[in-house]
């Protein structure tokens, strides 16, 4: 069995059902799956996204009640990711597992994957292929501390050290999960940097045409011949596009945080995001983006009950100095 997933909650549907569609277009021969890390919601139809729902809540792992009172929705997407992984190998079998963000479009087949997954227990690839350093970001210094690889996509095929990955790389992101960018910590990303020196079976993929996205435009241009192909530097296939912080109601936006190239001095992108935005509003885009996740309701509850509790304490101490101030009386 070979199985592909992603994992959102329901506000990245429109998105998901886009790589969802892509996906299998390319790749009939995987069983694909969403990973819903939310509650369901009764205004969605969870039927029509092209795939089966599995609720993070119907997954083995810690609480998730408890961790997304730790972690915000983001955190939390990223962290179960590695118990899907479990679920699917040691529960359904499978023999080949590739995860993919859920903003991403695949416009070819995927060989350079499927090779790595017949060779290695893990497939990976870099942000970035050659180094840019410059006024403008991300460049290679800014991509340095989320991580070397990007895990909006990883394969894994069943191996000897596998189970051991996988409880390792499962505890590592339960303990330190977060976006702490002062405390080195970048979600379930930064620990894979670990993967060539802890682990002997990778295989790291170095062609341009694979995880094209904001971080990498400085070393891939993009065309489209008149059979509708996507190339990337003229001569490499783009086998899938990473659409990472784009947002469909800031369509002249490449992504909210880079600020090296726009749709003026990238035309070559523009035709690629303006499809992409049209099958996701196609989708449902709109409604579903509004939609509040219940998890991140959950953590913004705990977030805002922590204030208080902080406000409180403050206001008590500061009303106790005073008190003996005005008393004149020693603490």
């Amino acid at each position: 069995m070979k199985v592909a997933f992603t994992l959102c909650s329901t506000n990245y549907l429109a998105a998901a059902q886009v790589l969802v569609e892509t996906f299998k277009q390319f790749h009939p021969e995987f069983e694909v799956f969403i990973g819903l890390v939310d509650k369901k919601n009764d205004s969605v139809d969870y039927s029509i996204f092209g795939a089966p729902i599995l609720l993070a809540e119907d997954i083995p792992m810690p609480n998730i009640d408890d961790m997304s009172k730790r972690f915000n929705i983001v955190e939390l997407n990223t962290t179960v990711k590695p118990f899907f992984f479990k679920y699917f190998f040691f529960t359904l079998k499978a023999e080949q597992v590739i995860y993919l963000d859920p903003d991403i479009q695949i416009f070819a087949s995927l060989s350079e994957v499927l090779r790595g997954l017949s060779q290695a227990m893990i497939t990976l690839t870099p942000h970035m292929l050659s180094p840019v350093d410059d006024e403008f970001s991300p460049n290679d210094r800014h991509i340095l501390p989320t991580g070397i690889f990007n895990l909006g996509f990883v394969g894994l095929a069943r191996h000897p050290q596998l189970a051991f990955f996988l409880d390792w790389w499962a505890d590592r992101c339960v303990k330190y999960g977060y976006r702490r960018d002062q405390e080195g910590l970048f979600y379930d990303q930064i620990w894979i940097n670990y993967v060539p020196v802890f682990f002997e079976s990778y295989y790291i993929i170095r062609d341009l045409g694979y995880n094209v996205a904001n971080w990498n435009l400085h070393e891939r241009m993009l065309s489209r011949d008149g059979g509708g192909t996507w190339w990337v530097n003229a001569d490499t296939e783009l086998a899938f596009f990473h659409f990472s912080h784009y947002d469909i109601h800031k369509p002249d936006t490449i992504s909210s945080y880079n600020r090296r190239f726009s749709f003026a001095n990238r035309p070559d992108l523009a035709p690629l995001f303006a499809a992409y935005r049209n099958r996701v509003l196609s989708n449902d885009g709109v409604r579903l983006r509004a939609l509040v996740p219940y998890y991140k309701e959950v953590n913004n509850l705990v977030k805002a009950q922590r204030e208080r509790e902080h406000y409180t304490f403050k206001r008590k101490l500061i009303n106790k100095v005073v008190g003996l101030l005005e008393r004149g009386l020693p603490g």
